[in-house]
């Protein structure tokens, strides 16, 4: 190979590894998550950007607000935070324990659902979510501490023996501590069995998560029905869902 000719040829190669490299870059930015849609301090606006969405479940999912009690088995105010779910139908608790916290000087989001547009058997969960953004962090720190205190003495087990027959049976909770995307707090996981001559073929699998950062608290219930026989996955399931939504809160 002549001079010119290698000297043509290191040029051609120079050329092609530096378009390679600009492709290689381009990949890797494509693969970044995308920026966040907010940053703290938060408002109710821009913290409802983290909130689960129809979009986020799937096709066939809608979303209403929750606006009263009447459709209640078991009710709670809806601009509270939950700690023990089911837990004020039970007659057998020896601790009194509140099912919820209605915070103080914060703002809340209100109450929505997120759930399959048609009922009867579905892939999708029903997602019932909130949040409550406060304007300083003792306030922050209170409420959490006032939830923490009373998620804390949740039972690990109790029995609801009357009632409507979606909530009579055996509940179990367990509770383990959550960091996601820089939210801290917990996670609930509980199970309700019914009794046989009630209903032997499935268990309800429900995980309620309250998190809080900077000036806000937000908290997401992810319940699914079970088939007996197969594992409960809620709670690996809601927590790949919020890595997902509060990805979009910085």
């Amino acid at each position: 190979m002549r001079g010119a000719e290698r000297k043509a040829f290191r040029s051609r190669s120079t050329a092609v590894a530096a378009g390679l490299l600009a492709l290689g870059v381009l990949a890797g930015c494509s693969s970044e998550s995308p920026a966040p849609l907010t940053k703290p301090p938060y408002t109710v606006e821009s913290v409802r950007l983290g909130l689960v969405s129809p979009g986020d479940l799937g096709e066939g999912a809608t979303e209403i607000k929750d606006n009263g009690h009447s459709s209640h088995v078991v009710y709670t105010p809806p601009n509270s935070i939950p700690t023990c779910p089911y837990v004020q139908r039970s007659e057998n608790v020896e601790v009194q324990v509140e099912p919820a916290v209605e915070p103080v000087g914060g703002n809340p989001t209100g109450r929505t659902i997120v759930a399959p547009e048609l009922v009867g058997a579905s892939s999708l969960p029903v997602v019932t979510q909130g949040a409550v953004v406060f304007q300083n962090s003792s306030l922050v720190e209170d409420t959490m501490n006032t939830v923490l205190a009373e998620a804390t003495k949740c039972p690990a087990t109790f029995s609801v023996l009357g009632g409507p027959p979606t909530v009579v049976g055996d509940y179990k909770v367990g509770t383990r501590s959550v960091e996601i995307n820089g939210w801290e707090g917990f996670a609930q996981h509980l199970v309700h069995t019914s009794p046989a001559e009630v209903n032997p073929d499935t268990y309800d699998d429900l995980v309620t998560v309250v998190v809080r950062k900077a000036n806000a608290i937000l908290y997401v219930g992810y319940a699914q029905i079970k088939s007996v026989g197969k594992r409960a996955d809620s709670d690996e399931k809601v927590k790949a869902l919020m890595k997902t939504t509060l990805a979009r809160l910085g």
